[in-house]
């Protein structure tokens, strides 16, 4: 064996308990830096040559962090990682307000599918929490559009000054929307600590009674500013319904 290949053997031999720690610990490094990203991938029908906008919540401000053009169905962003609670907000104008998709990617992977002419029925997936939040959007679904399909008859009725009727399926509608909100309440008693759960419940919590409300909140352990946003709501009901008192 020559002298060099024997030498350097006698010299790797010991070194191999030394180099297998630095090499895990680079490794494990490696994963760190990949950690500090995240890719949004949007898979979305008829939105050949969009430009799409990924904007962050900063709160009170919104900033326009990534852009892509679609190429077929398909555009794909990049993130740096940010506060796991943070909100991310998709437009098709820099300028949208209301035709909009929020999500919350917890510094995950994400996976967006969607129609572009449908935006409200988008879904996304990639953590534990919007995987199960969006699935339980489509089981609750078929009830929602039930609902909305008595109110829409309703309104028709009451147009055609058809009282009878619209007071009928006025009150059809209330025990639709009743049912559903008890579904909802269930799923956000049970997902309390979901980011998604709580930024969903803090824009519905005037449809539910303050009561019902208050009893999903005692069991968030999570703190959050959509936390704090229905604790606030709940703070100024209960002003509100407390008697003036009276001083002498």
């Amino acid at each position: 064996m020559p002298f060099k290949i024997y030498h350097l053997i006698i010299i790797v031999k010991p070194m191999k308990k030394l180099l297998l720690p630095i090499v895990a610990a680079l490794l494990i490094l490696c994963g760190c830096n990949k950690s500090k990203q995240f890719i949004v991938t949007l898979n979305i029908d008829n939105a050949d040559g969009q430009t799409v906008y990924l904007h962050k919540d900063f709160g009170l401000v919104e900033m326009c962090i990534d852009s892509a053009v679609f190429e077929g169905n398909k555009a794909v962003m990049t993130v740096i990682c940010d506060d796991p609670q943070t909100k991310y907000i998709v437009k098709f104008d820099k300028n949208e307000l209301c035709n909009v998709f929020p999500f919350f990617p917890e510094n995950h992977d994400v996976t967006i599918t969607g129609d572009y002419n449908e935006i409200y029925h988008w879904e996304a997936t990639g953590t534990p929490a919007m995987d199960a939040y969006f699935a339980f959007s489509r089981e609750i679904l078929p009830l929602e559009n039930a609902t909305m399909a008595i109110v829409y008859d309703m309104y028709a009725a009451y147009d055609e000054n058809d009282t009878v009727r619209g007071n009928e399926l006025y009150r059809k509608a209330e025990a639709s929307m009743e049912e559903y909100n008890a579904i909802l309440f269930e799923y956000y008693k049970q997902h309390s600590n979901d980011i998604i759960c709580q930024y969903d419940l803090s824009r519905k919590k005037k449809d539910f009674d303050p009561m019902v409300l208050k009893e999903v909140v005692e069991t968030m352990t999570v703190e959050s500013v959509y936390k704090k946003e229905i604790e606030k709501y709940l703070e100024e009901i209960e002003d509100y319904d407390m008697p003036m008192q009276i001083v002498e």
